[in-house]
């Protein structure tokens, strides 16, 4: 629909500045007293598209629900998204539907940086935890519980209520932080609690800077509890809410550990590198080694007669002397020793090998 603006009320001139908070619950109200029938709906460009409708039996989409009364309606936003920011016009709509008039302008924004903290204190336990606020003025701080901030009743505040029954809380200003004490804490407790601020321009909604989840627990419950678990739990002495100074502390901790990690990883990987082309080497040197004793087999020319062939053949001698109890058989025939070299043959192998001398030609006669 085309956006057509009441001009009774002054809702749709003066814009209405909400934040809402991911994953969260808002609600957005709407102010009409009249037995028209009811819409809301999202702008886009000029058209604003209809969600929800008291003109239709759906009063609920999944996401949005529209509640009405006797004095207005609302519609809240559950498990709210970074989608959901945008503009939102409340309006009415005659019976006969030839006139649609926009009551109010609503800009939704959608906050991701609110902090969150979980809890689960054992029955009959002492609840300690503490919010600190934003650095500028806040005129009232409180504390509320229910799942949707924007409508939650505040329970304590640091100009009115400090102390109601089990609760109680105290600021210091010089630390910018509100701590809440709940004593002796029962399951009725178990809900979600915000930490947040009044504001004085009516045109926005409160601050909300903290965010607690306390789920309360048998004694039983609370010592099966992982260790993750229990470090969340505890006593009239203690705090749930862990410092931004101890986390920063931590954190200096784990990137110490890290750069440590990393540096004997660098160094393990030079040592691999300096030794790794020795190994190398000194394989090459046994390969080689191991060449230098390998030699041609000298074998028998088939001829069909009884003639001794004589054959020829050049050998390359090992470095190494060969020991004397490996000269076992000489070749009958000094004479065919050339240079002064002997040729020794090993018993049970296939190959010649030779005492040391400079390569030279063999003649052997066979």
């Amino acid at each position: 629909m085309e956006i057509n603006c009441n001009k009774k009320t002054d809702g749709c001139q003066r814009q209405f500045n909400q934040t809402a908070y991911r994953t969260a619950k808002t609600t957005i109200a709407c102010d009409y007293t009249g037995n028209k029938y009811k819409f809301f709906c999202k702008q886009k460009g000029s058209i604003c598209e209809d969600i929800l409708s008291t003109k239709s039996s759906l009063k609920s989409n999944g996401t949005f629900t529209l509640t009405e009364t006797n004095s207005n309606f609302s519609v809240s936003i559950s498990n709210v998204s970074s989608h959901d920011a945008g503009v939102y016009w409340c309006g009415v709509e005659t019976h006969e539907g030839s006139y649609r008039a926009a009551l109010r302008k609503i800009q939704l924004k959608v906050n991701s940086s609110i902090t969150n903290f979980t809890t689960f204190p054992a029955v009959g336990q002492n609840l300690t935890y503490w919010c600190r606020y934003p650095n500028y003025t806040l005129i009232n701080k409180f504390i509320c519980k229910g799942e949707d901030p924007s409508i939650c009743e505040p329970l304590l505040s640091t100009q009115h209520n400090k102390t109601i029954g089990r609760f109680s809380m105290k600021e210091d200003k010089n630390k910018r932080k509100i701590t809440i004490t709940v004593r002796n804490v029962t399951t009725d407790d178990t809900g979600t609690y915000w930490c947040g601020a009044e504001t004085t321009d009516k045109t926005r909604s409160n601050k909300f800077f903290h965010k607690l989840v306390m789920t309360v627990v048998s004694p039983a419950v609370s010592t099966a509890m992982s260790p993750t678990l229990s470090t969340s739990l505890v006593s009239s002495t203690q705090s749930t809410t862990e410092s931004a100074e101890n986390r920063g502390d931590r954190q200096v901790v784990i990137i110490v550990i890290v750069c440590v990690a990393v540096l004997l990883l660098f160094v393990l990987i030079l040592i691999y590198k300096r030794f790794s082309p020795l190994k190398n080497t000194r394989n090459g040197a046994a390969a080689q080694h191991k060449k230098d004793h390998v030699y041609e087999e000298i074998q028998q020319t088939p001829n069909s007669g009884n003639k001794m062939n004589t054959i020829y053949a050049t050998a390359t001698f090992p470095q190494t002397p060969l020991p004397r109890a490996l000269l076992q058989h000489q070749l009958p025939n000094s004479s065919d020793r050339v240079g002064g070299e002997t040729v020794i043959l090993k018993p049970s192998s296939a190959a010649y090998e030779y005492s040391t001398v400079n390569a030279a030609i063999l003649k052997l006669t066979v």
